[in-house]
């Protein structure tokens, strides 16, 4: 049976169908399309059914050299980064507007790779589209500086590429990191691009995009697999810089194994990230909000606002809107009009929420909704909220990558913060409340890469993004985005002052 039969009820666009009926899903290296030269293969999985759609090339340490080779290559010969400034814009523009052309196909694409609900989706491709214009703009933005000397000598400052990026991506939002990897390239590097296992399919046709736009051969690479491929990204002694978004604990050994190389890294990892309700804040808005920032692409968002603190005073109402209402939410698949939350990942994420509100219930939270997987074949999970929750549990402290709200109560202002701040992430927070000076004070106060009042997970390509503590470091997005993708240059040259 072919993906066009098995999907039909889908309504795919003729793109998807045609990369899913076309067999393996392969690597983009150096302007091919191939397999992996051992035949190794990785099945994709619709999460909306559970029934795989495809299999993509699973990259070894051959496919691996092949691509930072390209990268390599085409770096060291100039064919991107000695153009001019004004080219490489254009072909930028001209690559967003291949997104734009084919934007049904990469919405189709993530939602069936990711189980992303379809207006999700469209926000990621509007995101995509957006994030390789903005940054299209900057090659001709970048400047250097000319320090004052002393006479008879002039410095000049440069700003220049720092060569071959290896940019390791999450599977949560797949088309959007061509937003990365347009940062890389408008400051001059080439680029490999690893995409997750389980999310093969947007990246593959990104890749044949880049080609389209006339970037040439090598400068932008896909390399299709799993771990080892990732591994063999970031030890390998032709990458300069490694961008790795996705969990700490992988974070942290790119980190150790980089290091042996004093290779470059930024680290865009996981959060915990609190969503605080004061007093005077527009109830019926938060609660909304609150819902929006958990059951949002089924929690499965770094800032997912997963630890609501709310005011003692509107505590008891607050917990029965979010209750009553999420009861309501309607869960199935990312291809129904009528569904506002979708599936998880992947049976093994599915698993790993089950697990923790297993741990919620043994340490003693009260679960007042949800709790169990949901109905059908796909990798569904209800809306889950706890109360009476202590800031020591696990379900407080640790990402779980799910549907699982906690609900705290607190006193104070000064109590509220502590709590937000009372654990290992730091990548974003929310704050509502009506008064300007409290919410001066709270965006003060809260040690996160991001602050939200009176809104939450908005998100611009001129933004920078990104978290401290165990949520990493470094910066995506914005000026600051391009930071790490440049090294600086001093060129000293002696001449005879004027006497």
């Amino acid at each position: 049976m072919t993906a066009t039969d098995q999907l039909a009820d889908y309504g795919l666009s003729q793109g998807a169908l045609d990369l899913l009926d076309g067999g393996v899903v392969g690597h983009v290296i150096d302007g091919e399309i191939g397999q992996s030269a051992s035949g190794e293969t990785i099945p994709v999985f619709d999460p909306s059914s559970g029934k795989q759609i495809a299999v993509a090339a699973d990259g070894g340490q051959a496919e691996v050299d092949r691509a930072v080779a390209a990268a390599r290559q085409s770096f060291d010969d100039g064919r991107w980064r000695n153009l001019t400034a004004q080219q490489r814009e254009q072909k930028l523009r001209r690559l967003a507007d291949l997104i734009d052309q084919n934007r049904r196909t990469l919405g189709d694409l993530d939602s069936l790779d990711a189980g992303i609900l379809h207006a999700y989706a469209g926000f990621i491709v509007d995101f995509a589209v957006g994030g390789v214009n903005y940054y299209a703009g900057w090659p001709t933005k970048l400047r250097g500086s000319v320090p004052d000397v002393a006479n008879g000598l002039n410095v000049v400052v440069s700003r220049e590429p720092i060569g071959v990026v290896g940019i390791i991506v999450p599977w949560n939002g797949p088309s959007a990191v061509i937003a990365f990897v347009a940062a890389a390239l408008a400051a001059g590097n080439s680029v490999v691009l690893k995409p997750a296992p389980q999310t093969p399919l947007s990246a593959h046709v990104l890749g044949r995009l880049c080609l389209e736009a006339g970037i040439p051969d090598g400068v932008v690479n896909v390399l299709q697999g799993a771990g080892a491929a990732g591994a063999g990204l970031v030890t390998h002694p032709d990458v300069d810089k490694i961008s790795f978004t996705g969990s700490v604990r992988t974070g942290k050994a790119i980190a150790a194994s980089a290091a042996a190389q004093l290779k470059k890294v930024s680290l865009e990892l996981g959060g915990k990230s609190p969503f605080i309700v004061f007093q005077d804040a527009d109830l019926e808005a938060a609660a909304a909000g609150a819902m929006s920032a958990v059951w949002s692409n089924s929690g499965q968002v770094c800032t997912a606002g997963t630890r609501t603190l709310v005011h003692r005073s509107i505590y008891d109402s607050f917990v029965e809107a979010v209750v009553s209402r999420s009861k309501e939410i309607r869960v199935g698949s990312a291809f129904d009009d009528k569904t506002e939350m979708g599936p998880l990942i992947s049976a093994d994420q599915l698993a790993v929420v089950e697990e923790y509100v297993g741990i919620g219930v043994a340490e003693g939270a009260s679960l007042v909704l949800g709790g169990s997987r949901g109905l059908g074949e796909g990798y569904f999970h209800e809306p889950t909220v706890f109360t009476e929750v202590r800031p020591d549990m696990r379900i407080a402290q640790e990402e779980i990558f799910g549907p699982v709200m906690s609900l705290f109560p607190f006193e104070t202002e000064a109590e509220a913060y502590a709590l937000a701040n009372d654990v290992e992430f730091g990548l974003a927070a929310g704050v509502w409340t009506k008064d300007l000076d409290r919410a001066h004070r709270a965006t003060r106060a809260l040690h996160t890469g991001t602050v939200w009042v009176n809104s939450f997970q908005l998100a611009d390509a001129g933004v920078p993004y990104g978290g401290v503590k165990q949520s990493g470091y470094g910066r995506v997005l914005g000026g600051e985005g391009l930071d790490d993708f440049l090294v600086t240059k001093s060129v000293w040259t002696a001449y005879d002052p004027v006497v």
